[in-house]
């Protein structure tokens, strides 16, 4: 979605500390004259609890509201500040009708954070883009945000529509196994997820199968990036089976994910069913030679692919094998150089 210039209210970038209600006063005044408001930024600077209540009392009055641009901006602030702001400005923003997107990433409040926005993930039923980015939620936070999630399913239920969310942000969040039940449960009932980005969280094999079954009812599923999180066999078996769930996927990024030779074999050739596929990264997966020998045919389905990554796997770029890939690669009229980096 682009928002017009002029509907934007930006202080990104500023390095602003804004600690107390007369710091922020100012900028509140411009945000306060600013009509037609659709999006605020305010990353890159530092709010404190007083400052923060604030901006929510201004926010609060701007119902043409869509996107909220609210990651890095508790830089220094205490825990228990953070979560007085968070309460305040997720507050705010459950009451504008107009809001679909809210990202505040790189915010380490951890799981009081979590705890501090789930009302407004419960109540807001509108919200379709949720970036939740490096916040260090660890387990406990994970499922607090999960099991609002679910939540706000069962309110869009009561209301007799469809849950409007369809991107979630959650990765380098330490997520582990420990959330992924409830995160499967969330991803179950949504149904409507069209981009899932959970990189780098620490999942492991028992996690991973969970979130497949859970992503598995969301057919309209483009993007899915799972990087560097542990799949092994069992993980990337459930991974396969999931394939064929996502007739429209576009992206898949399971680099750095340990498939292995027998679990990455296994995904490869479960590919020749996803003809949407456009990207896909399956680097240092410790895939050998007859996975990149499966690859070459699944390829032949795949007529759109505009980049691979397979580098630091177990065959040689100069193997045949490769050689196998760039040549259907050439009979699909694409050229090697969407290889990347092999």
């Amino acid at each position: 979605m682009t928002i017009p210039a002029d509907r934007i209210y930006s202080l990104e970038g500023k390095g602003l500390k804004l600690t107390t209600a007369e710091d922020i006063a100012p900028y509140l005044e411009e945000l306060r004259n600013f009509e037609n408001l659709e999006e605020i930024r305010m990353n890159g600077n530092t709010i404190g609890a007083e400052a923060a209540k604030a901006l929510a009392d201004v926010l609060r009055t701007k119902n043409t509201l869509k996107v909220a641009t609210l990651h890095d901006i508790f830089t220094s602030r205490l825990k228990d500040e953070v979560k007085e702001s968070v309460i305040a400005i997720c507050g705010a923003l459950s009451e504008l009708p107009e809001l679909i997107e809210l990202n505040l990433s790189d915010n380490a409040f951890g799981p009081l954070g979590a705890a501090a926005m789930a009302d407004f993930l419960k109540q807001h039923t509108g919200l379709q883009v949720l970036k939740l980015n490096n916040n260090g939620l660890g387990i406990h936070g994970g499922t607090t945000i999960a099991q609002a999630l679910i939540a706000c399913q069962a309110e869009c239920e009561k209301q007799g529509k469809q849950p409007s969310l369809h991107t979630l942000v959650c990765g380098r969040n330490r997520l582990e196994n420990g959330s992924a039940p409830e995160f499967a449960k969330a991803f179950a009932a949504l149904k409507t997820l069209r981009e899932v980005r959970m990189p780098q969280n620490g999942i492991r094999p028992e996690g991973i199968v969970e979130l497949m079954n859970g992503l598995s009812n969301n057919s309209g599923l483009a993007v899915l990036d799972l990087q560097d999180n542990t799949f092994t066999h069992t993980g990337s078996a459930a991974l396969a089976k999931a394939l064929s769930s996502w007739p429209l996927l576009e992206t898949l990024n399971v680099g750095d994910c340990l498939l292995g030779s027998t679990g990455g074999r296994l995904v490869i050739e479960a590919l020749k069913d996803v003809e949407t596929l456009k990207i896909l990264n399956l680097q240092y997966n410790e895939i050998e030679m007859d996975g990149a020998i499966a690859l070459a045919e699944s390829l032949r389905k795949l007529k759109i692919l505009e980049n691979i990554e397979l580098n630091g796997n177990r065959f040689d770029a100069e193997s045949n094998a490769v050689e196998l890939i760039k040549a259907t690669l050439a009979e699909n009229d694409l050229d090697d150089d969407i290889l990347g980096s092999l």
